[in-house]
């Protein structure tokens, strides 16, 4: 199975850069926006945080159990639809991680200022070493699935095999591999979503500085 994946994220290398440079793209709006634009931004941030809060409620006053699940759930519907909506020629997929990227650009410049930027840092890098490649993988796969089909060389599965093949022969494939690779998002998915729930605030606690700015299930 792991050498599935490897090749898999071998083939979608081209995708998952493209991915990652819209995610950085994105964190660099967000940050330029926090301090070039700080009034606009503050309302913006807490719209932002008034979502989180519903959200965290929801995960952080029942069970951990509970939240977990809920966490998950959240996250995987998220991922899900960034792939699946990929099919509309890569669209929402690029939005996605601009958007997602923009949000934690913005929410780290504002956590800073208020705190620290080692608050953030602490918040977010313990799952989302996890739960933000598990994003990137789901947006290779929407960019994939939608733009792929575009630029089809001969030897592409997305090609045509002969003049009576309509290519779908060749797309079915490719949507069987991106379902593996959602596999892998899964497993990512839930294993951060363990993290979060149970050790991010345990961390966070060692600064005294938990807020629900320090919270960030993937946006839609």
């Amino acid at each position: 199975m792991l050498s599935t994946y490897r090749l898999l994220l071998s083939r979608y290398r081209r995708y998952i850069i493209a991915a990652l440079m819209l995610f950085t793209v994105g964190i660099a709006l967000g940050i330029v926006a926090a301090i070039y634009y700080p009034e606009q931004v503050q309302q913006l941030f807490q719209m932002v945080v008034e979502q989180l809060e519903r959200l965290g409620q929801d995960i952080f006053t029942g069970s951990k159990l509970q939240g977990t699940i809920t966490l998950f759930l959240h996250n995987l519907r998220a991922v899900g639809l960034i792939a699946a909506l990929g099919l509309a020629l890569g669209i929402y997929p690029a939005f996605a991680m601009v958007l997602n990227g923009a949000i934690i650009g913005l929410v780290g410049v504002v956590t800073a200022h208020q705190s620290s930027w080692l608050t953030f840092i602490s918040g977010i890098i313990p799952h989302g070493i996890l739960e933000i490649p598990a994003l990137i993988i789901g947006a290779a796969i929407g960019l994939r699935l939608g733009i792929g089909p575009l630029f089809a060389k001969p030897r592409s599965p997305f090609a045509r095999y002969d003049e009576r093949d309509s290519g779908w022969r060749g797309y079915r494939q490719e949507l069987k591999n991106a379902l593996v690779l959602l596999g892998l998002t899964v497993v990512l998915l839930a294993l951060a979503a363990i993290i979060e729930v149970n050790i991010t605030p345990l961390i966070l606690a060692q600064f005294r500085q938990y807020s629900a700015n320090a919270f960030s299930p993937i946006a839609y």
